[in-house]
């Protein structure tokens, strides 16, 4: 009986029903819409002290960083220099905090050197007990016994290495890189003594070791168990390392 008043009563008022049933409708995906909107273009703006190395020059100077509401950042800006932005890694003066303003391969000795692309934007932070987190788009996690690698000419380290060129061997601590760009010269960065340098070299041989691998920066490529690994120049073309626990 309910039943059939309810049927007559929309048959009645139909037209107020319909019209009021399509406004209530779109009020509620305009609110969706709005709050989705909200959500995805809301960013926070911190101001930090920073410094880079560009060619045996040490840059101190203030950034802010721009953050949305998973602590991803999404921007990255500096007040006292006009700075082109390129592969090189940004250090937080006063935390155990790096950033990297290019697109980076995290490469992975210890799991068949699997190769996957850490976009722009993503910085790694380390804990008091050394543990290294990688934050970038979809993805906050531990990292292994890993590095990064620009596609190019940088190396990064979360381990201790030892670079070898010709018959020197330097130390160089966690968070440090190394940059080859021909078969002349071989950059290092140690981020322990704050310490930047050039060395010439007479062979395209050098290399960075520990006990997880053992990489050929001059020529880009891994000895992986006595098999020659070529790193991945089109970084781009990887799978993003969100997609990594997905295998």
């Amino acid at each position: 009986m309910k039943n059939n008043k309810i049927i007559t009563y929309i048959k009645e008022n139909y037209k107020i029903i319909i019209p009021l049933s399509l406004i209530l409708v779109l009020f509620i995906a305009a609110s969706v819409y709005y709050k989705v909107r909200i959500y995805d273009t809301y960013k926070k703006d911190t101001n930090d002290e920073f410094y880079q190395w560009f060619y045996n020059r040490k840059y101190e100077y203030t950034g802010t960083v721009s953050t949305n509401r998973k602590n991803e950042i999404v921007d990255f800006t500096t007040k006292d220099y006009d700075i082109s932005f390129d592969s090189t890694p940004i250090y937080y003066q006063k935390k155990k905090i790096v950033i990297f303003t290019s697109d980076m391969s995290v490469v992975m000795p210890t799991l068949n050197c699997s190769e996957y692309l850490s976009p722009k934007y993503s910085y790694l932070t380390t804990s008091k007990n050394d543990n290294h987190t990688l934050t970038t788009k979809k993805y906050n996690s531990k990292l292994g016994h890993y590095f990064l690698y620009d596609g190019k000419d940088l190396y990064f380290f979360l381990d201790e290495v030892k670079l070898k060129i010709d018959n020197q061997e330097i130390t160089l601590s966690p968070l440090s890189y190394v940059i080859a760009e021909n078969n002349k010269y071989v950059t290092y960065y140690d981020k322990k003594t704050d310490t930047f340098k050039t060395i010439e070299t007479t062979s395209n041989s050098a290399t960075a070791e520990n006990d997880y691998y053992k990489i050929y920066v001059s020529t880009d490529n891994i000895d992986y168990y006595g098999t020659n690994v070529i790193l991945t120049s089109k970084i781009t073309e990887l799978n993003p390392i969100n997609m990594k626990d997905n295998k």
